[in-house]
């Protein structure tokens, strides 16, 4: 099992970072391997509805889904992310720290079949990459 959980102290209200994560059409801003989300996509995810996304090239593919399955308002969301045969489970929680936000985001994967001889590959790329994507959203939300 790959696991990472990263957290970031952002200068903005829970519900304005909250808004920002939940609506994945923003995902592309500072999640750097998601190239686009369909404009029509729902601001709020809706639990079971699966959402297209076209990430940067990875193993030959770009054409993946985030599926919400479990939303709580203001404060959770929880995806499961399907990309060439890997799917994490990325949850994002938001959370009062000081003035501003808490937000975190966590990951669980475990790979299957012949993507099990990259797990350790995975196991150090993954909180790297992790690490990345809260920097930026804390860039993004404070600029």
């Amino acid at each position: 099992m790959i696991r990472s959980s990263e957290s970031v102290e952002v200068a903005r209200t829970p519900a304005e970072v909250f808004d920002y994560v939940a609506d994945i059409r923003n995902e592309p801003s500072w999640h750097d391997d998601v190239a686009s989300v369909p404009p029509g996509t729902d601001a709020v995810p809706v639990v079971g509805k699966t959402y297209p996304v076209t990430f940067k090239p990875f193993m030959g593919k770009t054409a993946g889904e985030f599926t919400a399955v479990e939303v709580v308002p203001g404060s959770k969301v929880v995806y499961e992310i399907s990309l060439g045969g890997i799917t994490p489970r990325v949850t994002y929680t938001v959370e009062p720290a000081g003035t501003g936000a808490r937000f975190t985001r966590s990951v669980e994967m475990r790979p299957r079949g012949l993507l099990v001889v990259m797990t350790p590959m995975m196991s150090m790329m993954v909180p790297k990459r992790n690490k990345v994507y809260v920097a930026n959203l804390k860039r993004v939300l404070e600029a």
